[in-house]
């Protein structure tokens, strides 16, 4: 079976390489020909890959689950990312901080990670690990961004800041380069208070506690000002519209 200029002999060699290109693989999977290749080596594999054809999945989450149909014991790989293993994954992931990667994210949002330590029964070896990432990932219907950043650390063993490509022991060393990047103070408590990344570093740090009071008080500080200027704003709606009655007068 020729595919994208390469030959292929079995379903296992397939599988391993159709995360290189999801966009011509998933094309392919929804044709005959490939379907009766995969029937002549494995009917019950190729029905399912048919069934999972009919479903209102993209492209790139259809040929992740159709390739762990055809070659299920495979190290993790997604649209050109192959991890050794998990705490790999979680290290990739935390390299993009400040931003999640996009692709990454697709991850967790699909509770891909989870599918995966199925597929190769590491759930059955590490059930708290597994019960973990799964309960992470169902916490990214109500916090996409924290439930990204809480499986990077989770799975990475990492207790450090990750930011821009380069890497702070704590969030105090971390917030004295960003005071010498922001002249605003102000945005940088905004930032803090409101960041899913450092609320998730808070969980791991050995610092937490002191953390979590800093980002009491960067809400706070934040709060404050906020009502600060929502009272001048009423004041100065207030002051208009005596004006502008006195004026008519």
């Amino acid at each position: 079976m020729r595919i994208n200029n390469r030959d292929y002999d079995d379903i296992f060699q397939l599988a391993k390489e159709m995360y290189l290109a999801y966009d011509i693989y998933a094309s392919e999977l929804r044709k005959e020909e490939l379907l009766a290749f995969i029937d002549s080596q494995d009917s019950k594999k190729a029905a399912k890959i048919k069934a999972l054809s009919l479903l209102s999945l993209p492209d790139d989450i259809f040929v992740f689950k159709a390739s762990y149909i055809l070659n299920p014991f495979m190290s993790l790989r997604f649209k050109g990312f192959l991890f050794k293993d998990y705490q790999e994954l979680g290290t990739t992931m935390l390299s993009y901080a400040p931003s999640p990667s996009p692709i990454l994210t697709l991850l967790v949002r699909y509770s891909l990670i989870s599918e995966h330590m199925k597929n190769t029964f590491y759930s059955e070896d590490h059930p708290e690990v597994f019960e973990n990432v799964q309960s992470l990932e169902k916490y990214s219907e109500q916090d996409l961004p924290y439930a990204y950043y809480a499986l990077a650390y989770f799975l990475s063993k990492k207790k450090t800041i990750i930011y821009q490509g380069a890497e702070y022991q704590d969030v105090f060393n971390f917030v004295y380069y960003l005071c010498k990047q922001e002249k605003d103070l102000g945005s940088i408590g905004t930032y803090l208070s409101k960041s899913s990344y450092i609320r998730a570093y808070s969980e791991v740090s050995d610092d937490g506690d002191k953390i979590q009071e800093y980002l009491h008080l960067c809400k706070e500080v934040d709060r404050s000002q906020k009502d600060l200027e929502d009272f001048l704003l009423k004041k100065r709606k207030t002051s208009s519209q005596v004006e502008e009655k006195s004026y008519e007068q």
